[in-house]
């Protein structure tokens, strides 16, 4: 069931219906059917998939919550010294380790590696028998969002951050939730079960204001990404056809296309969410107007960096095993290399995972340690980097340094995508020889750019969108927008409404012969 198609509209339309019909008590129970119905839409084999996962995960954290209770009942009665306590404490984490959370973390993290390198195997299997081997894989809806979910809660409940769920449905709620389950936000259960149980009255305002976010990321995803995807594809589809701007245009157009399509799936999915009274975790915040790679990534796909830097960045940096190499590397050669190796080790390993979480080919791999390098250098260089602003009397306060600042970011997600959206490795070198194989910017005007998915009004239409879309961003650092057209008065707030819904109407990429596109995240 697409977030894009009208059976979607109808099925939010009848669950929003039955959740404030009915009483509070049983609103979640709406929610879990609602959700298993989205799920099972995507195909009975997948949700079965999804409900072993969760009933493993489940399980696990209930036995570790249950284990920690009964230890701390034991240590309570009785008379121990503090090392004693902290001793038992240890031996008791360790077996929960071995003989719960280690089981269940390969089980779910199996999973997830053999659907996402199913293809790679097929490939390896034909190289190593030279007969064809088809593996049949059946890969879950949503499978990378909810396994990381998944993890990061049963970790938190290993490491008693957070209280287990002790209801399996309330828990299997979380998981299935079907505003996130597609493409995210990726999900932290102690929040969100918060919010999914806790009392809802119907509120007017916050059910129109999920309606207008829905509509504005309908439009990002329908206007703009899915008019913009015409002009890329057709591009990366052929690239030994076209050559010089064109191309260039193309690594351009592709990252106004992924940002549209990204952030247009979470406003659809966050602004449903709304319509229920239960907010979902912010997953952009504007991340065109960064200064740096670093603060770009901080602001763009926010759930899944948060995500890296709490089960995999904290955890590596303070490892015993790079606690002890740092130590070593310190009495060898000082703090500085010290420094370097306890900034380089965790930032590589977690950019080498976000690539392969992205995708297994040699692109996403090359496109981890891109953007690992340059943060890495970023940090480890920053006082070099002041140093030489200062010799060149750079003035770093300036809105000038600011714009070329964010120019720079922008260049640099670019490159990245130049890594990707060409599908792969040898194709991305095609890119890069046939970008500078001509300059020809006579396309602008002798009708060349128009006659390849896009012709005039299309792009004048994109760009009329994209400055639009800046102009409602810059507002949004000042405040919320919809707060903004609620204090107007009702013909103009209807004027935007119908303005918005009319503009879809029109403009958008639908109807007879025209197959509307995934989400490109739903993919990964």
């Amino acid at each position: 069931m697409s977030y894009l198609s009208i059976v979607f509209i109808l099925f939010l339309i009848i669950t929003t219906l039955l959740y404030y019909l009915l009483p509070d008590r049983v609103r979640w129970c709406i929610l879990l059917l609602a959700s298993s119905v989205f799920y099972l839409c995507a195909g009975y084999d997948k949700f079965l998939i999804v409900i072993v996962t969760s009933v493993v995960i489940w399980t696990a954290s209930h036995v570790i919550s249950r284990q920690y209770n009964r230890m701390e009942q034991e240590i309570a009665e009785q008379e121990l010294s503090g090392k004693e306590k902290a001793a038992m404490l240890a031996k008791h984490k360790r077996k929960c380790r071995n003989f719960l959370l280690l089981p269940a973390l390969c089980l779910v993290i199996g999973v997830l590696a053999y659907c996402k390198f199913a293809t790679m195997l097929e490939e390896a299997l034909w190289n190593l028998f030279s007969y064809p081997i088809s593996l049949e894989v059946i890969v879950p809806l949503g499978i990378s969002y909810y396994t990381f979910s998944s993890i990061g809660y049963l970790l938190d409940v290993y490491w008693r951050k957070t209280k287990h769920i002790s209801n399996y449905f309330r828990f299997l709620l979380c998981v299935l939730y079907f505003p996130q389950i597609v493409q995210g936000p990726i999900a932290r259960y102690n929040r969100l079960e918060k919010e999914l149980f806790k009392e809802h009255t119907f509120d007017y305002k916050q059910v129109c204001f999920g309606m207008q976010l829905m509509l504005y990321g309908y439009a990002k995803k329908m206007i703009l990404a899915d008019r913009l995807a015409l002009y890329t594809s057709q591009v990366f589809g052929n690239l030994r056809s076209y050559e010089g701007l064109v191309v260039l245009i193309a690594i351009f157009a592709s990252v106004f296309q992924l940002y549209m399509d990204f952030s247009g799936c979470m406003d659809i999915v966050c602004g449903a969410s709304q319509i229920f009274g239960i907010p979902l975790d912010r997953n952009f915040q504007h991340p065109f107007f960064s200064t740096s790679t670093a603060e770009f990534w901080r602001r763009w796909h926010i759930t899944l960096g948060t995500w890296f830097k709490d089960y995999v960045y904290m955890p590596v940096a303070v490892s015993k095993w790079l606690i002890k190499l740092i130590t070593k590397i310190r009495n060898k050669f000082g703090k500085e290399p010290a420094k370097v190796v306890n900034t380089v080790i965790p930032l590589l390993i977690v950019w080498l995972l976000t690539g392969i979480w992205h995708g297994t080919g040699a692109d996403y791999v090359l496109w981890g340690l891109y953007y690992g390098l340059i943060i890495i250098c970023a940090t480890v260089f920053a006082g070099q980097y002041k140093r030489l602003a200062e010799i060149l009397h750079v003035d770093m306060t300036t809105k000038s340094y600011r714009v070329f600042q964010m120019v720079r970011t922008f260049l640099v997600f670019a490159g990245g995508r130049l890594l990707t959206a060409p599908g792969s490795v040898s194709n991305t070198v095609m890119a890069v020889r046939q970008m500078f194989r001509s300059f020809n910017p006579w396309i602008f005007w002798d009708g060349t750019l128009y006659g390849m998915g896009l012709d005039y009004k299309d792009w004048c239409v994109v760009i009329i969108g994209l400055l639009i879309v800046r102009r409602v961003s810059i507002l949004q650092e000042c405040g919320s927008v919809r707060e903004m057209i609620a204090s107007r008065n009702i013909v103009l707030r209807w004027l935007v409404y119908y303005g918005a819904f009319f503009a879809i109407l029109i403009f958008g990429m639908y109807g007879p012969g025209y197959n509307a596109s995934d989400f490109i995240y739903g993919n990964f």
